[in-house]
């Protein structure tokens, strides 16, 4: 790198430390110290190095750049604005303010150039693996050559990010699959939130990934020469992911607090940041932009328009040169179904009275033969959860082509790779474990409904009924724990015609989808409805018309045939039952009033809920004198009939709970 260019680059690094610490200062909220400790990196990556083009983020072939330490948004903010990102430097004056786009830590969507929303550490570093594998499928799968498709994933991450577990999943599945386009820069400063590092964590970071299968170089984070020829060895690295190790001094600059945890998470104060400035020799005008800057980003954005334009015009040739490689991508990059993809999803067959995770399985099938953009993988549990595809084998280090990916038992780093997998743009991943273990996934699914993303999660195994494993391995509050968190999709299906409806709903959801599905065998029941499920509940029984009804049962998953058998009993007692489906609270509280007026309305004595999970959650339905027939302890070891005994979930400990007398009145 020649004198001029590092001139250029210090300056930029300078303006990017200059705005964000002003941002930070007028907010009186945010962390100064990475965009102070890191703005060399950031200099470098969009002043010199990366491939972007400001004018089309979205472009396919771009280096995506994930701030995963995402407490220090400003640097981004304040690199994508000088980028030529549409981030004006008002936005930056709004940080962290009432509907500013320049949210505490970035958003997805919020600004162009934000890959992905960051916060929770460890969470960015991990989605990128996902992003990377992408790169790599979608290269194996088209056969593309590298001048062609070489598109890098490039990750700032920062202790905490190492510290966290998620990062070692992923980290340890990225090094397996040798995902050599991704390039890591751990911003090593020795501090964390709560002092020095040397108080919690001390292990040998660079020999942990080494060990893992990356490559890993260390440099000096604020030497131009060492970041080039650190990313130069990374962008030649035909087999491994690499670990930059940039040792940095956190709030960089800062007569007082830098090399302290005081430089991590709040303003600087006026005295502070002015002394902060005169100590990198930069004038105190608030928002400082010197014109070299501006300069050079304004020819640097044109360089890198005309590249996106010239990889697009050799792009085009390559994909148009086969009709049906064009027509194979398109579908991709537009996830589009195809025609009369719900008649023939419900016409799917599957052998009578299986579990919902084997329907399912069924479906997974078609869905495979008809959607290729569909990838799917499961956390060492494929031969459990039902999630493999059948015609397919494997991803391999050496050969992605494959529509099945064997995350190992990593259920957090599964379902961040899936998020990432989902953020790449050309796919819709679903991947699959035991119910049970959502809540190590939990982190990862609220970032996927956060940022409004379709992943669809197949968890099986879905109550007391699995039997003797016990309860370690059964879940009880994991449904209600889905079900309370915004912009997820939960959907427990009756039978294999309810989980031919909830794929349905899933393959047309761009939001996350959770289906919840048993492992005992599900009897097919005569009332369901394939195209009913996407409403949420529907009656499945009517009462008798104009007369009172006595009861309203309304189950889920494999407690509605139970529902069913009760109500039969009860009428011939002389009662009046309704029995409703309810498979998703989520798309029935989505229903107009008056349709869900239609199904839980009317002249009802009494609500009753049945389903072998928590009762969470169920009295908005039934009311506070309504009845849940649930499971509200921890399971126990035993075969399944003796556990529904246990636990009531028999027509006959139902009908006694209801308290309703079997005899004719």
């Amino acid at each position: 790198m020649n004198k001029k260019n590092k001139d250029n680059l210090i300056q930029i690094a300078h303006t990017i430390r200059g705005i964000s610490i002003d941002a930070i200062e007028n907010a009186n909220s945010g962390h100064p110290g990475l965009p102070l400790g890191c703005a060399e990196i950031a200099a470098y990556l969009y002043g010199y190095r990366m491939q972007y083009c400001p004018t089309n983020p979205q472009w396919q072939n771009r280096d995506r750049f994930v701030l995963s330490a995402g407490h220090g948004s400003m640097l981004l903010y304040s690199t994508l604005h000088l980028a030529g990102f549409d981030v004006s430097l008002d936005d930056c004056k709004q940080f962290r303010q009432y509907q500013s786009p320049t949210a505490g830590h970035p958003e997805y969507r919020e600004l162009p150039g934000i890959e992905m929303t960051t916060g929770p550490l460890g969470q960015g570093l991990a989605a990128s693996v996902g992003m990377a594998l992408g790169n790599k499928i979608i290269q194996d799968r088209f056969q593309l050559p590298d001048a062609i498709w070489n598109g890098k994933v490039v990750v700032l991450a920062g202790d905490g990010c190492m510290m966290e577990g998620v990062s070692s999943e992923a980290g340890s599945f990225a090094g397996h699959m040798k995902l050599n386009r991704l390039i890591v820069f751990y911003d090593s400063n020795d501090i964390c939130l709560d002092g020095p590092t040397s108080e919690c964590f001390t292990e040998d970071t660079a020999k942990r990934f080494e060990s893992q299968g990356w490559k890993t170089i260390e440099i000096d984070g604020h030497n131009f020469d060492d970041i080039h020829h650190a990313y130069e060895l990374a962008s030649n690295e035909k087999e491994k992911p690499t670990l930059i190790v940039a040792k940095t001094t956190i709030g960089k600059f800062s007569p007082n607090r830098a090399g302290t945890s005081e430089a991590h998470g709040k303003a600087l104060g006026a005295e502070e940041t002015r002394l902060t400035k005169e100590s990198f020799d930069w004038p105190q005008t608030p928002f400082f932009i010197p014109s070299d800057v501006k300069d050079h980003f304004n020819s640097h954005k044109q360089q890198l328009m005309d590249a996106e334009k010239s990889w697009k015009n050799s792009f085009d040739k390559w994909k148009d040169h086969d009709a049906t490689r064009a027509s194979l991508w398109d579908q991709y990059v537009n996830k589009q179904l195809p025609d009369q993809f719900n008649e023939k999803l419900s016409n799917v067959h599957i052998p009578p009275n299986k579990a919902t995770r084997s329907s399912s399985n069924a479906v997974i099938q078609f869905v495979h033969e008809t959607c290729p953009f569909v990838q799917g993988g499961s956390a060492d549990l494929s031969c459990s959860d039902n999630t493999s595809i059948k015609n397919t084998g494997c991803i391999q280090p050496d050969d992605c082509s494959a529509y099945n990916i064997k995350y190992g038992a990593r259920e957090f780093g599964m379902s961040a790779i899936a998020t990432g997998l989902s953020l790449h743009g050309m796919f819709t991943p679903f991947c699959g474990t035991f119910l049970m273990f959502s809540d190590y996934m939990r982190n990862s699914i609220r970032l996927a409904a956060l940022m409004n993303i379709p992943v669809i999660y197949q968890f099986t195994h879905d109550s007391v009924m699995l039997g003797e494993d016990g309860p370690t391995h059964q879940p009880i509050e994991h449904l209600a724990a889905l079900r309370a968190m915004p912009n997820l999709t939960v959907i427990r299906p009756a039978d294999s015609n309810e989980v031919k409806g909830a794929w349905i709903a899933a393959m047309q959801s761009e939001s996350p989808v959770a289906l919840i599905l048993s492992r005992q065998n599900a009897e097919d029941c005569t009332f369901t409805s394939v195209d009913s499920v996407g409403n949420g509940g529907y009656i499945v029984k009517h009462e008798t018309a104009n007369k009172p009804v006595d009861v309203c049962l309304i189950a889920t998953g494999t407690e509605l045939q139970l529902a069913y058998e009760v109500a039969i009993e009860l009428e011939k007692h002389d009662q009046n039952i309704r029995v409703v489906s309810m498979p998703s609270f989520e798309c029935f509280d989505n229903q107009s009033t008056d349709y869900k007026k239609n199904i839980l309305g009317g002249a009802i004595q009494k609500y009753v809920s049945i389903e072998a999970q928590s009762s969470f959650g169920w009295h908005k339905y039934i009311g506070r004198e309504g009845i849940a027939i649930s499971i509200d302890e921890f399971g126990l070891s035993a075969p399944e009939k003796d556990i529904r005994s246990h636990f009531g979930f028999t027509k006959e400990k139902i009908i006694e709970k209801i308290g309703l007398h079997i005899h004719s009145r």
